[in-house]
């Protein structure tokens, strides 16, 4: 029905302005339009839209305003905390290389330090033994010296026992005794 009227106004618009006039009155009167109802209703209209602007749509507007900037100010932070956590890492790589670097460097020094122990008391080591090996040589010497006297003493008093007997069998006593001086001077000066 309203494609039709609409159709009909159409038609009737290029009548005349008469008939125009007709058929807009007759239109109101179809529809029971009311002049005066109807800018009531868009006084009540202009006022439901005033306060839906000012209590509803102003305060959702700031609200989403409001979110729109912490949600671009969380987002600024998201990239700023993944451009500080990629510094972060890279300085980390960087700390660890450093510190790799540090731990070779020492041991390369506390291998050079041991080499260096190591040749030193080895060095000390041969000294002690050469030291050790001088004081045996020595005590040895003493010994030998000690032990060659000793003999030397005792074969002295052996020849002079020995001689001793032997002329005392065989001849006199004064020869005898001149014989056994005269060794005894020999064995203690050779």
């Amino acid at each position: 029905m309203v494609g039709y009227l609409f159709v009909k106004v159409f038609q009737q618009i290029t009548i005349n302005k008469k008939q125009l006039t007709k058929f807009m009155d007759e239109l109101i009167k179809t529809f029971h339009i009311d002049w005066k109802l109807l800018i009531a209703q868009l006084v009540n209209f202009g006022i439901v839209l005033f306060v839906l602007y000012k209590f509803a749509i102003k305060p959702i507007s700031k609200t989403m305003d409001k979110r729109t900037k912490e949600i671009e100010k969380s987002l600024n932070d998201a990239k700023k905390i993944e451009e500080n956590l990629a510094k972060i890492g890279q300085e980390r790589e960087a700390t660890i290389l450093s510190a790799k670097r540090e731990a070779q460097e020492i041991i390369e020094k506390s291998r050079k330090q041991g080499q260096v122990h190591g040749q030193q008391i080895v060095e000390e080591a041969k000294g002690e033994v050469q030291t050790i090996i001088s004081a045996a040589k020595e005590q040895i010497a003493q010994e030998k010296n000690q032990t060659l006297k000793e003999i030397k003493s005792e074969v002295g008093g052996l020849v002079v026992a020995a001689v001793t007997k032997i002329l005392e069998k065989t001849s006199s006593k004064k020869i005898d005794e001149e014989l056994v001086s005269e060794a005894l001077r020999e064995v203690k000066r050779g």
